[in-house]
């Protein structure tokens, strides 16, 4: 279960888009900016909880095997982390920031997903109920909710505290962690392919 909280708070941690959270809630008053982020959070890991449900009958549906998926998966966290090494998720968030900016546009849902839960965190929280079970997906869903809400609420705070540098940087490391854990899974997912071949009659 610990491996499991751990996992997904690589991914879905949110001190590396602060400044993005900070920038869509700007304009509005202290109260109106936790209840949005309150919401948000709420509906994002409510997605994530459903995809950790859901998941294993989409995988018998589609056939698509565990390592299909972890294949897939991986494929994708890689190319985050490497966006994210290369560019920063500041930058890849920016276009969205720009709609968001209307203030005509709900910021709700965009807040949700997929700045706060994105693709890279649903195929993790497949990856982790299909590995550690339902039971310890939605537990870690459930407490990196509760640390993100926490730090999201406390995000001026916290910043100014940390300083944009040091957001940076960690997400620098943490981009390397998640492209560690995505060749991890793509690894894993070529082996049991190819056990499963050799297997096959």
């Amino acid at each position: 279960m610990i491996e499991a909280f751990v996992a997904l708070f690589v991914v879905a941690n949110v001190l590396p888009i602060l400044p993005v959270v900070l920038q869509f809630t700007a304009d509005l008053p202290a109260r109106a900016r936790r209840v949005l982020l309150v919401q948000a959070v709420v509906l994002g890991n409510a997605v994530a909880v459903g995809t950790a449900l859901l998941g294993g009958l989409l995988l018998d549906v589609t056939r698509i095997t565990l390592d299909d998926l972890r294949i897939a998966g991986g494929t994708v966290l890689l190319v985050f982390a490497v966006f994210d090494l290369l560019f920063t998720r500041e930058q890849r968030k920016q276009p969205l920031a720009e709609v968001i900016a209307d203030p005509q546009t709900s910021t709700l849902v965009p807040m949700a997903v997929p700045v706060l839960v994105g693709p890279a965190v649903l195929t993790t929280v497949v990856l982790l109920a299909e590995d550690h079970g339902r039971v310890a997906a939605m537990v870690a869903v459930g407490g990196n909710a509760a640390i993100n809400l926490a730090i999201l609420i406390a995000a001026a705070q916290v910043y100014a505290r940390l300083g944009a540098g040091f957001g940076r940087a960690l997400g620098k490391v943490l981009g390397l962690v998640l492209a560690a854990l995505a060749v991890s899974m793509i690894r894993a997912g070529v082996v049991g392919s190819i056990a499963t071949a050799r297997l096959a009659p």
